[in-house]
Parts: C-alpha cells; sequence; structure tokens
C-alpha cells in the first residue's frame, strides 16, 4: 500500500482523533502497519533457497543425467545432437578450404584449434591446418602439424591420410629413393677391414647442404637437415601405423638410406626389424641379402671378437637356404669361404700373440686349434709348419702332459741364494731349570741358521746334555710359592711340578694327536 492511498483514507474518514494520529505517525517517521506488510512479505528471512555443498553436487549429478537422457531421447527420435563447441568457426574455415583460399583456411583452423583445445573439434582442425599448408606446398609446415597430431591423437581417424602424405615427404626429402642394391654398398675388405672396397655403383644419396646452413627459400623443405627429417618423416609412418599398407616400404627405404651412407650398425638394425616384424612382406629377400652383407661389413678385423663374423656367416647360409636360385649365389659363397679363412686368421694371430710372449705351449695349442676347426684353410699349412719349428713334443701333443717350460725366475730368486733354508732351532719346551750364566748373557738364540742338517741335529744334542748338566741332583719336596704378576719376570716358575716331567718323556713322540715335547 503506497502513500497515496493511505492519505485518501485518511482524508476520507470522519474521526479527527483518527486523522491526528496518522498525521503523527507520518511526520514522525515510523512505518504504519500497513507499510510493514508491504515490505516485509516479500523478504522475510528463511532457508529455502540454502543448500549444503553435498545438495549441490548431487543437484549437479541429477541435472547432468537429465541432460544425458534427454541427448539419448533426441538421438533415438531422429533429431540432431548438440553440436560441439567450436563448430560454428570450423564450417566457416571449411569453407574458405573449399573455396581454395588456402592460407585463409590455414589461420582460420589453426585459429578453432587454439582456441578450442579441450573439444572434440581440435582433431579435425588439426588434420585441415596441416591440408591446407600441403596444398600451399609447404611441406616443412605440414609435417610438423602432422606430428603434432599423431602425438596427441596416435588412433586419428585420419591416419590413412597422414601416412600417405608422411611417406611421400620423407621420399621428397631424400630425393625420391628407392631400394638399395647390393652393388651400392661398400665391400669388406678381409686383408684390412679399416679400409673398405668402394662399391660398383655410385650409390644414390639425398642431396645435402652444410648442417649449420639454414634454407631460407625452398618452402618445401625443412630449415635444416633435409635428408634427416626425411628418415624421421618414413620412421613416424611404421611407427605410428605398423599394420598399414606403407609401413615395411617405409622402413625399408630408412634401412636403404643408413646402407648407402655407411651406417652399417644402424642398416643392420633396421634390415633384422624388418624380418622380424614383417615376416609377410616383399621386401623380405633383400633384407636377408643386404642385411647379411652390412653385418658382415661391422667386422674390424681379427683383433675383435668373432661374433659379427659368425652371425654373418649364419646369416648368409640361411639366405642361400631359403632362396636357392638367388642371383647372388655364387657371391654369398665365395663370402662364406672368405669367413672361414677369417676366422682361422683370428686363431692364427692368438697363436702368433703367444709366440711373442714366449709361452710355446699356448702357441702350439693354437696351432693345433687352426689345423682341427679350418684344415683347408691356408693358415693351417703355416700351423703345421710352425709345430715341426717348435718341436716334436709340440707337434705330437706331448708337450700338453708334462711342463717343459722352464720356470720363470723372479727377482726375489735372484736375490736369495739357492741353497739357504729357514730352520728353527729345536729348544725343548720341558726340562731343568737353566744357568744362570746363561741368564746373565745378554745375547739373544738364534732363531734361523744358514748351516747344514747335521750340524744343526749336533746343536740340538749339544743343548739337550747342557740342560741335563745342569739338572740339580735333588729337588725340594715343597716349593716356595710365588706370586704371579704380569710385570716381574723374576717371579715366573722356572720348571713344571714334580712329576710332569717323566709324564711328557713318556709320550710317544710319532703317534698323532700328541705334541712332541
Amino acid at each position: 500500500m503506497d502513500n497515496t492511498t493511505i492519505y485518501r483514507r485518511i482524508l476520507s474518514t470522519r474521526r479527527p482523533w483518527v486523522c491526528g494520529v496518522v498525521l503523527f505517525v507520518l511526520i514522525s517517521g515510523c512505518a504504519t502497519p500497513w507499510e510493514k506488510s508491504a515490505l516485509l512479505k516479500e523478504t522475510y528471512p528463511n532457508i529455502d533457497r540454502v543448500q549444503g555443498p553435498t545438495e549441490r553436487a548431487l543437484r549437479n549429478v541429477f541435472r547432468r543425467q537429465k541432460e544425458e537422457s534427454d541427448e539419448e531421447e533426441l538421438s533415438l527420435s531422429g533429431k540432431s545432437l548438440k553440436p560441439i563447441a567450436g563448430t560454428e568457426e570450423y564450417l566457416a574455415a571449411t569453407e574458405l578450404y573449399k573455396e581454395e583460399k588456402f592460407l585463409e583456411a590455414q589461420k582460420a583452423f589453426k585459429k578453432v584449434g587454439k582456441k578450442f583445445k579441450k573439444s572434440e573439434i581440435r582433431e579435425d582442425a588439426l588434420f585441415m591446418e596441416a591440408e591446407a599448408a600441403w596444398q600451399l606446398d609447404n611441406y616443412s609446415r605440414a609435417h610438423d602439424i602432422y606430428a603434432v597430431l599423431l602425438k596427441e591423437y596416435p588412433s586419428t581417424r585420419h591416419l590413412n591420410v597422414v601416412s600417405e602424405r608422411m611417406f611421400k615427404v620423407g621420399r621428397l626429402w631424400l630425393d625420391f629413393p628407392e631400394v638399395a642394391k647390393l652393388d651400392e654398398i661398400e665391400q669388406v675388405n678381409f686383408e684390412d677391414p679399416n679400409k673398405k672396397l668402394p662399391s660398383e655403383e655410385k650409390p644414390h644419396t639425398a642431396k645435402s647442404r652444410f648442417v649449420f646452413v639454414p634454407n631460407l627459400t625452398n618452402k618445401k623443405e625443412p630449415l635444416f637437415d633435409t635428408p634427416g627429417n626425411g628418415v624421421a618423416a618414413l620412421s613416424a609412418v611404421w611407427m605410428n601405423d605398423p599394420t598399414g599398407p606403407l609401413a615395411d616400404d617405409a622402413m625399408m627405404l630408412v634401412a636403404s638410406y643408413h646402407a648407402r651412407k655407411g651406417n652399417y650398425i644402424e642398416a643392420d638394425r633396421y634390415f633384422q626389424m624388418l624380418r622380424e616384424t614383417f615376416p609377410n612382406s616383399p621386401h623380405v629377400q633383400n633384407a636377408f641379402l643386404l642385411g647379411s652383407h652390412v653385418k658382415l661389413m661391422s667386422y674390424q678385423g681379427p683383433d675383435y671378437e668373432t661374433r659379427t663374423l659368425e652371425e654373418a656367416q649364419k646369416l648368409k647360409e640361411a639366405t642361400v637356404r631359403l632362396y636357392p636360385n638367388l642371383p647372388e649365389k655364387d657371391r654369398i659363397q665365395s663370402e662364406l669361404a672368405r669367413i672361414e679363412d677369417a676366422k682361422a686368421l683370428i686363431d692364427w694371430s692368438q697363436a702368433k700373440f703367444w709366440l711373442r710372449k714366449g709361452n710355446k705351449k699356448a702357441a702350439a695349442i693354437y696351432c693345433h686349434q687352426v689345423i682341427d676347426k679350418f684344415p683347408n684353410s691356408q693358415y693351417a699349412k703355416l700351423a703345421r709348419a710352425k709345430l715341426v719349428e717348435l718341436g716334436p713334443e709340440y707337434a705330437s701333443g706331448a708337450a700338453f702332459l708334462s711342463p717343459i717350460d722352464q720356470k720363470k725366475t723372479t727377482v726375489f730368486d735372484n736375490i736369495v741364494p739357492k741353497n739357504f733354508t729357514y730352520r728353527l732351532k729345536n729348544y725343548p719346551l720341558v726340562g731343568g731349570p737353566r744357568s744362570k750364566t746363561a741368564k746373565s748373557t745378554g745375547t739373544a738364540p738364534k732363531r734361523f741358521s744358514e748351516t747344514s742338517e747335521e750340524e744343526a741335529e749336533d746343536e740340538v744334542v749339544e743343548d739337550e746334555e747342557m740342560y741335563e748338566e745342569e739338572a740339580p741332583a735333588e729337588e725340594p719336596v715343597n716349593p716356595p710359592r710365588r706370586r704371579n704378576s704380569w710385570g716381574d719376570d723374576d717371579q715366573t716358575p722356572d720348571r713344571l711340578p714334580p712329576g710332569s716331567e717323566s709324564e711328557a718323556r713318556e709320550m710317544e713322540p710319532n703317534k698323532p694327536g700328541r705334541a712332541r715335547l
């Protein structure tokens, strides 16, 4: 009720005291009962709208469930789903792409992917941005965007197109290479493994500039290291799409690139992966042939281990066995014969090494090993001649049954005389008390002697007679008791109690378990 209505009611009333009271209330500023009810009927305090954290969480859950059920009903009824965030911007960029405005479309797709990072539209935006850059022949930019797409969405629905694009750009940056041929790879030099023999044909290698010179003119190539980026693009094909139709082709091209460049260890690794991962690939035959060749190229000479030669030999034998009609079969057979000679050379080098050291027995062992394992090699003849030179005992093997070689002397043997022996004098542990004259002398008894055995026995006999002569005729019945102290040497007893000497002499000296006293 407003003030105008109140005034009208006051004026319409015919009671003057009522008018006075009302006028007093209005003048004093107090609120009338009608005004109080009008002010407080909407703002009366209550807790109807107050919600705790649990109630708010439940309300959000129920609201989300209701929205999902509504979307499900819409999908079942045939109506369109709720549009994904960023759909309108994506459709606008698509129209630019259809109008062949690729530069504007690339910028628009980049803006959509950057703005809606948490939306599902980002996957398609990245793919279309790379496609727009591809249409502009900006392969370096397209390669970078494809790499981001594969990193964020490994199972993207555009994987087939992305693998094809990466395969093409990899071949382009490697100057469109083909599978390497055996004549393009260097040959192993068994006489001097450190110097490789040149290839029969010139290898097909990509054109490369200096590493630190950037590419600022050709937008089809990356800024630095064009061949290296080509290898990375091909590697991304079989790493992200191993079951795709281009996976084995990409791996074979990478292996061929390393074989042409002389990176034989990397080439061997990729050829081995191709044989194990894609056994049904049409490149398996070349993987066996080239793989056995590059594995043999890792041979460094007879001073190193034979594992490389043995693995190359097994791989070449498997190649001949699996592909008997191979055109390079004669070449592989000749290489197998050279491998046998190289293995014989390793054992012959060990024999020569021990000859330089002066160990004839070890040298003879390696000579016999060369003859037994490689009887038809040229080093077997040298081993037989060396055994004849060493002597009949080494050639027959009798030297291995008895030590023929002289014992080596040391510096200590040259200082100490040959007849010098350490002997401990046989002093009796029990017996009569020693004479005072022996105590008074300050000379210490000799512990070691350089005399012969007869002189040592005579000295022992003289010592025993001396102790027997100095023994007293009678022993005291009750010897005085002495205190045992750690510091006074004169208080130690000079002999054992009565009867102990006779018992000790009755012991059998040669009986085991008894000490000779």
